[in-house]
């Protein structure tokens, strides 16, 4: 094995393991005032070195598949960086609050009118036709639960 090809290697393996840290489970900060999730910053940073990792094992490679192809996985790890570091839910005494790269959405408690639990999502239904829907699929079930239970408490009692 040439040295070239062994730094390759070696780069593929940190950029698989630095995605396999990005791609870890949000985090749940549980107060009295209600609940934050967020991904901790080491995931993001995680997914940034595992797309600079990727893109250094296609550099100089004489096949255009293995350039081209490092390129877009490394521009998705930098997507995933991104995504990590936007996402944000706030359940807290005046409602929840979403932030994704899409952008920011706010429901007072008291404008909900419906929350549907899914495989993998929570819709939450606003009087005025407004939706927000939480993805879950990477909650841990006890967390996504006490989520969901939060959430209609806090309707309960604004609709009181």
């Amino acid at each position: 094995m040439t040295g070239r090809r062994a730094v390759r290697l070696l780069l593929l393996l940190v950029a698989l393991g630095l995605a396999t840290l990005a791609l870890g489970a949000p985090r749940f900060t549980w107060a009295n005032e209600g609940v934050r999730v967020d991904h901790p910053r080491a995931q993001a940073l995680a997914a940034f070195g595992a797309g600079l990792a990727l893109g250094a094992a296609g550099l100089r490679s004489q096949r255009r598949v293995l350039v081209a192809g490092a390129a877009l996985g490394a521009i998705a790890l930098a997507g995933l960086g991104a995504q990590r570091l936007a996402f944000r839910i706030d359940a807290v005494a005046d409602g929840l609050h979403e932030r994704t790269l899409g952008g920011d959405q706010r429901l007072a408690w008291g404008e909900i009118e419906a929350i549907e639990p899914g495989a993998g999502a929570v819709t939450l239904r606003a009087r005025d036709g407004r939706a927000v829907v939480i993805a879950t699929s990477d909650f841990a079930p006890d967390e996504r639960l006490r989520l969901e239970r939060t959430i209609a408490r806090r309707v309960r009692e604004a609709t009181r």
